[in-house]
């Protein structure tokens, strides 16, 4: 078992740092207060013409959708002082695919927690005077895929729009996702700017959380060795 301990340190550091992105997408994600924020930034509610408190309501079932606490997007509020449904059908078509997304990823991430409980459980129990060898585990795994997120945010940076495109073109297999702005209510509450913003929370939170995951390791490290 101790023979398979530095594979498993790779293999808990990796799923460390899943978890830091996974936080980092649904913090913004699933976060009323990023919705708020954004509607404000973006003067929302005067170019969708509706009412505070029925735009959150409208997102909050959003959200809940997204997390698999809704059955379905089929919700009336009132837009321009008229009752109607929010979601037009290629909408609802499109959040059907970014439900399946994050259900996905919601499988994958509790995958990644229990194969992080069980790598750091090997380390407790076979190898405590071996737990430099997770510490170092994790300082290289953070520093090299922060070089590599360096590298990829200048990437997406020097063409936004084309990142965006490629960024759907992978995730999704059909076109629900292109929408217009001046019939789809969706695309007006979550606009450009709006995808920009949580990109650069994902990218700057996951930034932080690498920072943090190595010092942490080279602190833990150092004090292990005294």
């Amino acid at each position: 078992m101790k023979k398979l301990l530095p594979a498993a340190g790779v293999v808990n550091a990796i799923c460390l740092i899943a978890l830091i992105l996974f936080v980092g997408v649904q913090l913004p994600a699933f976060g009323m207060w990023f919705y708020r924020w954004q509607y404000d930034v973006n003067n929302t509610y005067e170019v969708v013409d509706m009412e505070p408190d029925d735009l959150h309501e409208v997102t909050r079932h959003m959200i809940r959708y997204m997390q698999g606490r809704e059955p379905d997007l089929q919700l009336t509020t009132t837009v321009g002082g008229e009752q109607r449904p929010f979601f037009s059908e290629i909408e609802i078509r499109h959040m059907v695919d970014v439900y399946d997304l994050f259900a996905v990823g919601l499988i994958i991430q509790n995958f990644v927690i229990g194969l992080f409980l069980a790598t750091l459980g090997a380390f407790l129990l076979w190898g405590k005077e071996r737990l430099w060898m997770l510490f170092k585990s994790w300082k290289i795994a953070a520093a090299s895929v922060f070089l590599g997120l360096a590298t990829l945010v200048t990437v997406i940076a020097i063409n936004w729009h084309h990142a965006f495109v490629v960024f759907h073109e992978i995730f999704f297999d059909n076109d629900y996702w292109i929408l217009d702005a001046r019939v789809d209510l969706l695309i007006n509450i979550v606009p450009y700017p709006f995808f920009i913003t949580i990109s650069v929370f994902i990218g700057g939170f996951f930034a932080v959380g690498l920072v943090a995951m190595f010092v942490g390791a080279l602190l833990a490290q150092r004090r292990f060795k005294k």
